[in-house]
This record gives structure tokens, sequence and C-alpha cells, in this order.
């Protein structure tokens, strides 16, 4: 064999391993890419999907009050407020039924979080659901729930029961097993409300139960609160 095709062989052996490296190497890169882009999905506590997306809120102050939320608007409220103006974590999954449901919508919204054996839960369900059959929605606000610390050795589990039981009408998620979104909210008792204006920006957040006058007053708050915001940025 000439010296001349010698080397062309030598050339070619030792290029096999780097030709071979690349293709597998770019081929490894391409389903890490697709791989990454897909969405973070997970079960949630009753067998649907949930996931959550957006940093993780501040706790609230043990100073905050709730009372803020009946003044004249809602500027006190966000003074003992560290999240907010923050921009809202997003919520996507399955409802209850199974219908695909999203927080990520421009309109203001509340996302309340529910325990199924949490009493003052199951006093402020029947008051919701009830000021909605005699008013309708509350338009432009959205309001969604969240079950949240499910645990079947508590009262009314499962809790979507106890909802259906309720005529509970709120489109609504269940968390995760380590109650996950429950925790990126910040949620430290039940029920928790969450104030969300239509930039996505939270408003407050705010504490337990409420009557039927006092959800009025949120809901106005929250409808003002939102009109000022859209005329300034107008």
């Amino acid at each position: 064999m000439s010296a001349k095709r010698r080397n062309n062989n030598e050339k070619k052996s030792s290029l096999t391993p780097i030709v071979i490296g690349v293709i597998v190497t770019v081929t490894i890169l391409f389903f890490v890419a697709i791989f990454v882009m897909q969405p973070s999905t997970e079960s949630n506590a009753l067998g649907g999907s949930i996931n959550v997306k957006g940093d993780k809120l501040p706790d609230l102050p043990s100073s905050f009050s709730r009372d803020c939320i009946f003044f004249e608007n809602l500027n006190y409220c966000q003074q003992m407020e560290p999240a907010a103006k923050l921009d809202a974590p997003v919520i996507t999954g399955t409802g209850l039924d199974g219908e695909a449901i999203s927080t990520e919508i421009s309109q203001p919204k509340i996302i309340i979080f529910l325990a199924h054996w949490c009493r003052h839960c199951q006093q402020e369900v029947p008051i919701i659901q009830q000021w909605i059959d005699e008013n309708g929605y509350p338009e432009p606000i959205k309001i969604f729930a969240v079950l949240t610390s499910i645990n079947s050795t508590q009262p009314n589990y499962p809790p979507d029961k106890w909802l259906k039981s309720e005529n509970w009408t709120i489109p609504t998620f269940s968390d995760n097993d380590q109650d996950g979104v429950a925790k990126h909210f910040g949620v430290k008792g039940f029920p928790f409300w969450v104030l969300i204006d239509h930039h996505g920006k939270v408003i407050t957040r705010l504490g337990g139960g409420f009557t039927s006058e006092e959800f009025e007053g949120i809901l106005a708050n929250t409808v003002n609160y939102d009109s000022v915001e859209h005329a300034d940025h107008h």
C-alpha cells in the first residue's frame, strides 16, 4: 500500500469517532431542547393536572390587617402587602370536571384557596355561591378557586364531591400533594384570597371568611382599583 493511500485511510479512521461524536451530541441537544420547551405539568391531588409558573410571592407580614379592603381604596392594603404590584403566578390545569382552565386572562380576577376541612371555608362556599346565584358572575372580574391541603382523614373528603354538593359553579383547580400552588402564593390560612388586576399584577391578599356584604365590598374595590389602574395606563 502506498504511503499516500495509508495516510488517507488513517485520516478517515481518525475522523470517524469525531463525526460520530458530533452527531450524537447534536442528537442529545435536540431532544434536550424539546424536553425543556415542554410545559412543566404535574398531577394534582385528585388525578388531574396542575401547573404554576412565575416567581413565588413573599409572605404576608403578621401585622397585615385584612380590614384595609374596606377603606376607600386599596392603597393602604398595598402599603402592608410585600407582593403588591408583583406579577401574580399563573395557574393552568384541569378543573373538577376535567375541563382545561387557566388564570392567564387579561381581566381582573380573584383566586380563593379553600381547604375542605376548614370551618370558615365550609361557611364561605355557600355564601359566595348564593351571591352568584342571585346576582350572576361579577363581570369583568373572574373568580377561580384552588382546593388545597387535601387530607383523606378530614371532613368533606373528597373535596370535589363536597363542592358539587354545594352546587359550586366557580372554576376550581386541585393543588398537588405537596400543596405547591398554595405555597407559591404564600397561603398561610383558609380561606385565602388573592386579588389580581387586569395586568396580572397582585393587588393584595386577604385571609379569612367574609359575609355576603363584605364579599360585595371586595368585588367593588377590585373593580374600582382596576378601573383607576386602567385609566392611568391610557
